[in-house]
């Protein structure tokens, strides 16, 4: 993937904001020509006291004032609309980064560590900032300011402008590229040492138990200060690089200004010439040095767009183009179903199975045997060789809402967004009212407990919030399942991480308040299998029915 398809991407987002990017260019090259002229405004004062000329001090000194706060004011409004430009482009990108998220769905995101994810979705994307901000205006910038400079000294002598140009290139186009084609890979390196620092301290706080449990701290620590020391490393090379390129650009402006005098003066050009020269390429090289450091800047944003890039390009395990509306449930069923995550080792064989409207079916096995893949397959994370249907219909045929509303999830862990205790029974019913809300807690045994926090259903819970106990956030997961109301319940493994008390508890609401719904409860323990009027154990991809 090269520089330029990440370029080409980038800039089809500036698109709809191109009005303001050229308002930020015009302004950006009126505040450098500003500046440029305040130093000119002093060379011409100071020759037209050598040469004994006229001079109304008063006057150049209000065009020279005006020409500061001419350069103040657009300054600040490139800058403002530089900024402006950068963080609502940061905005459309998350945007179409998290709908790329949503299209990917959970099959195609299980196999990405979190530490990706976190670092493309906030270090990866404020690194364009350096793209959007101070890349796109700076270089158009440049341009227009040099050609005006140079343009303006070719009017007293056409060697001298060629001298100021080469300078200019030099310092705003050839050195950057050679930085960048030297030190390509730190970009790539400090990223990847990152995201490997952000992945070992959330592995860290999501093991703090085991850590201390088996006295881990002083191994897990000395690996987290590794971490830390490359990415030190990385960062180092970084600001070496930077250092180095900028003294070097400093050193070629010096040097351009003095080529300027001492040829001007070899050449016995004109005073005015020489002078106006020399204070040209004194002056005029602010916007070619703000290119200078951009070869530095852009090896991490390039490299972070690359991820980025490659993350919106990818492909979803499956797409919902069907057309086919659902109503109401009538039945499920697997026909000859054979699925593989590796293409090489299946984990069902040849599976079929029939689950008509108001029967409970019960499927146990050990771990790993394909339990909850079977349940992920009814919910077409994929799309398995065989038949996956309901009411006789094949899945790939009905729409994405469709089958949302058909089934009814329940997995082993309950995940709470942080928000009021309310809005996390109503996930998947937003406009049910409060009276709703509560009825599904009270199918649930929650209304009690409830009732007894300070705030009730506007309780904040989830995140760093009130923590609560395995059993709480099962009957909160209960309570979403009894408010979204499905025909078909899926209970993935609906009690494993309770205690028997708990586990009875969650039991005894099933069987008295699920009494019209279709049920596949999928668990290794037979305590929570007894539910189920018939019970199936899968091994090696194959069911078989577990007979009394």
């Amino acid at each position: 993937m090269s520089e330029w398809t990440i370029i080409r991407w980038l800039l089809k987002f500036v698109k709809p904001l191109r009005g303001k990017m050229i308002l930020a260019i015009l302004l950006g090259i009126i505040s450098n020509l500003s500046v440029i002229m305040i130093s000119l405004i002093g060379a011409y004062g100071i020759i037209a006291v050598i040469l004994q000329q006229q001079l109304n001090p008063y006057k150049w000194l209000f065009v020279m004032v005006g020409c500061g706060v001419v350069r103040g004011l657009a300054r600040y409004a490139e800058q403002y609309l530089n900024h402006d430009i950068a963080f609502r482009l940061l905005a459309i990108i998350r945007e179409r980064i998290f709908a790329t998220l949503r299209k990917l769905g959970p099959a195609r995101l299980s196999g990405k560590k979190s530490g990706d994810l976190i670092t493309a979705i906030t270090t990866d994307v404020e690194a364009l900032e350096v793209f959007f901000a101070h890349t796109i205006s700076p270089v158009f910038i440049a341009v227009g300011t040099t050609i005006a400079t140079v343009g303006f000294l070719a009017t007293y002598d056409i060697g001298l402008a060629l001298i100021l140009l080469l300078g200019q290139i030099l310092v705003g186009v050839v050195l950057p590229m050679i930085s960048y084609s030297r030190n390509k890979k730190i970009g790539t390196a400090y990223q990847k040492e990152f995201v490997g620092l952000n992945q070992a301290v959330m592995e860290n706080i999501a093991s703090l138990q085991d850590i201390f449990q088996f006295n881990l701290a002083e191994e897990r620590l000395a690996k987290l200060t590794g971490r830390g020391e490359k990415l030190n490393e990385q960062y180092q090379k970084r600001l070496r690089q930077g250092s180095e390129l900028q003294i070097l650009g400093e050193w070629v402006l010096i040097g351009t200004a003095v080529i300027i005098l001492v040829l001007g003066s070899f050449w016995q050009l004109p005073l005015e010439t020489v002078l106006i020269g020399t204070v040209l390429s004194l002056s005029s090289f602010g916007s070619v040095l703000a290119l200078n450091a951009l070869g530095t800047a852009l090896l991490t944003t390039f490299a972070s767009g690359k991820r980025l890039y490659a993350l919106t390009e990818e492909k979803p395990v499956v797409t919902f183009d069907g057309q086919l509306e659902l109503t109401d449930f009538e039945n499920a069923d697997l026909e000859k179903v054979r699925f593989s995550h590796d293409g090489k080792q299946p984990i069902l064989s040849d599976l079929s199975l029939e689950l008509p409207k108001g029967k409970w079916l019960g499927i146990g096995g050990e771990s790993g045997s394909g339990k909850s893949t079977l349940v992920k397959l009814l919910m077409r994370y994929w799309d398995p060789d065989g038949q996956v249907r309901l009411n006789n219909q094949a899945l790939p045929e009905i729409t994405e809402s469709s089958l949302h509303q058909m089934e009814g999830v329940m997995e082993q862990s309950t995940f709470l967004f942080e928000d009021t205790l309310g809005n996390n029974i109503r996930l998947g019913k937003k406009e049910a009212t409060l009276e709703e809300v509560k009825e599904a807690a009270r199918k649930a045994a929650l209304d009690k407990w409830i009732e007894t926090l300070p705030e009730g259903y506007e309780t904040i819970i989830g995140g760093q919030s009130r923590n609560l106990s395995d059993g709480e956030r099962q009957r909160i997961g209960l309570a979403r399942l009894f408010l979204h109301n499905a025909p078909l319940l899926l209970l993935d493994e609906p009690t494993s991480n309770l205690d028997y008390i708990n586990e009875q508890a969650i039991l005894n609401t099933l069987r008295s308040e699920i009494q019209d719904k279709t049920v596949l409860v999928i668990s290794h323990r037979r305590t929570t299998l007894a539910l189920a009027e018939e019970q199936w154990f899968l091994e090696n991809g194959v069911l078989q029915r577990i007979v009394e």
